[in-house]
């Protein structure tokens, strides 16, 4: 790996995300914010490889968030105790982590992540 893969933590629990956080970081860069303005202007920042995403923060979900990483080919991973929530929200699109999850599975859904993240960035910037 050239440089260190980043994962954007977005979780209004501390104490959930300071568990998350030790478990990803190292061998991955993270980041915490509490709610979806703040992911969104983190994402916006670039750098990031892959998005962790509570479902259920106070604010909810901004749709705007979702669409960002979409648009910029970021991975998010869906994290919530309420999988309908998640498979509603996900659309059968995205990966998500019912809680509680193992600390093992969130990091190889990362590791998942972060690695199709990386070819695909390698792949668009190949020449034809």
């Amino acid at each position: 790996m050239d440089t260190q893969s980043h994962v954007l933590v977005v979780e209004d629990d501390v104490l959930v995300a300071e568990v998350v956080i030790e478990t990803l970081d190292p061998p991955y860069a993270t980041t915490h914010v509490e709610d979806c303005a703040a992911a969104l202007l983190r994402l916006r920042a670039g750098g990031i490889d892959v998005v962790l995403l509570d479902c259920t923060l106070p604010g909810g979900i901004d749709p705007e968030l979702l669409s960002e990483a979409d648009a910029c080919g970021v991975p998010i991973v869906l994290m919530s105790g309420h999988p309908e929530t998640a498979e509603r929200i996900a659309g059968g699109r995205r990966p998500y982590l019912v809680k509680p999850f193992s600390m093992n599975a969130c990091w190889r859904r990362s590791r998942k992540c972060c690695r199709r993240r990386r070819a695909a960035s390698r792949r668009s910037i190949s020449p034809a």
